[in-house]
This record gives structure tokens, C-alpha cells and sequence, in this order.
């Protein structure tokens, strides 16, 4: 009995120690900054640039661990350009009446490194995310919902693709 006790107790102290060094996230080295510039916006879709950059930054605060700051004093910028929104064929009924369909949106993104005293920024990664959602028309907001679910999508694949490398400490 005190046997089993002892051999419980162990069990719990080494699971708890070994809990203590665990982080969540993708940390860049110490002292690291990390910022997010407007993107470029080349598809025909009026804005779409400034309803990326909300999602975008809540994605690197969610799961980067560094500070967010302002791009230009940042060590590590995400930068890009969107290059194509589509609204997408949809489904019809029987009478042709158009029921439901959806947008389409590919953002081409980049990793930029700028360590401190360098004059020239290096371009560590580049990604390309595309998202679709589609939306019924019943749906009075249908549209704006599908696209800012496609937004969160890419921002959060973009951020976890640009920094993935970063995941784990160097041995």
C-alpha cells in the first residue's frame, strides 16, 4: 500500500515538472519583435486590405509569442500582397434561382527579418494561402461573414506558415 502511494506520488511530481516547461506557440529569439504591415491589395475588391489587417494582427498575438509592435521598429515583419478575390458560381434551384455561393480569397504573404544594426531586410519565407466559404442568401450578412471567416482562415494559416521553423528552440 505505502508502495503504490510512493510510486503514485513520483508519478505526479514527474508529470508536474515536466508540465512547468511547456509554452504554447512559436517563439522567435529573445527580444524579438514582430510586426504587420498593410498589405498590398491587387484584387478588384474595394478594402480588403484593411479588413485583413485586424485578423492578421489578433492571429500573431494568438499564437506568436513576441511582442507586436509597429512594423517599421518591428525585427520580424509580415508583409504581402492579396492577389485575388472572387465570388464563386453557386447553387441554383430548380428554376435557376440562385441559393447559395461564396468568395474566394488568396493573400501571398512574407516573412521579412531585419536584425538590429542590418541595412538590408532578408526575406526568411514566402507563403501563398488561399480560403473559400461559401453563404447562403438567405442570410442577411451572408457575404461579409463568409468573408471575414475566409480572412481569419488565412491569417491564422499565414502566421503558423511563416512561422513554423520557429516552433522549437535550437538545441
Amino acid at each position: 500500500m505505502i508502495r503504490r502511494s510512493l510510486l503514485a506520488a513520483a508519478t505526479a511530481v514527474a508529470l508536474l515538472a515536466a508540465a512547468c516547461g511547456y509554452r504554447a506557440g512559436y517563439t522567435p529569439p529573445v527580444g524579438a519583435t514582430v510586426g504587420v504591415a498593410f498589405f498590398e491589395n491587387l484584387s478588384k475588391e474595394r478594402d480588403l486590405d484593411r479588413d485583413l489587417h485586424p485578423p492578421l494582427s489578433e492571429s500573431v498575438q494568438r499564437i506568436v509569442r513576441a511582442p507586436l509592435v509597429h512594423p517599421e521598429r518591428a525585427e520580424f515583419r509580415i508583409e504581402g500582397r492579396i492577389l485575388d478575390f472572387r465570388r464563386r458560381n453557386g447553387i441554383r434551384d430548380t428554376e435557376n434561382r440562385l441559393l447559395e455561393t461564396g468568395v474566394l480569397i488568396s493573400v501571398e504573404a512574407r516573412l521579412v527579418h531585419t536584425p538590429l544594426g542590418a541595412t538590408e531586410p532578408e526575406v526568411l519565407r514566402v507563403v501563398t494561402v488561399q480560403d473559400e466559404r461559401g453563404y447562403n442568401l438567405d442570410e442577411g450578412n451572408g457575404e461579409a461573414e463568409a468573408r471575414l471567416r475566409a480572412l481569419r482562415n488565412i491569417s491564422d494559416r499565414v502566421v503558423i506558415d511563416l512561422f513554423a521553423d520557429l516552433a522549437w528552440d535550437a538545441p
